[in-house]
């Protein structure tokens, strides 16, 4: 196993990155994506961004957990491979995340305990 460290980067390829991009996605750009992928599904699934199919806002808390908890996994696994501030910028929207999970299920506790 090659335990490399090969710098991730957002936007435009840099100055050699055209050159790795040729040869293909290798698992530190796909892991970086997935993680994109859970922490855009985790904020809809909390409520605060609409399906971009179906237009229409849901609360789904189980959800919610589940992708906020693969985004912080796949950021530890990367986060040799991640350039500092990337990793940084990463690990503040994972935990503003959590504030805003916790946020919820305290509402929806309240909301039952009402009834």
């Amino acid at each position: 196993m090659d335990d490399s460290k090969e710098p991730i980067h957002n936007g435009e390829p840099e100055t050699g990155e055209a050159e790795a991009l040729q040869e293909g996605v290798n698992v530190y750009h796909l892991s970086q994506y997935s993680l994109s992928l859970y922490i855009a599904l985790a904020w809809q699934m909390l409520g605060y961004a609409p399906d971009p199919v179906s237009k229409q806002i849901r609360v789904d808390l189980l959800q919610a957990k589940i992708a906020i908890d693969c985004a912080d996994y796949l950021a530890g696994q990367l986060r040799s491979h991640l350039e500092e501030s990337i990793y940084q910028e990463y690990t503040r929207q994972i935990r503003d995340l959590k504030i805003n999970y916790l946020d919820k299920q305290k509402l929806t506790w309240g909301e039952n305990k009402g009834d």
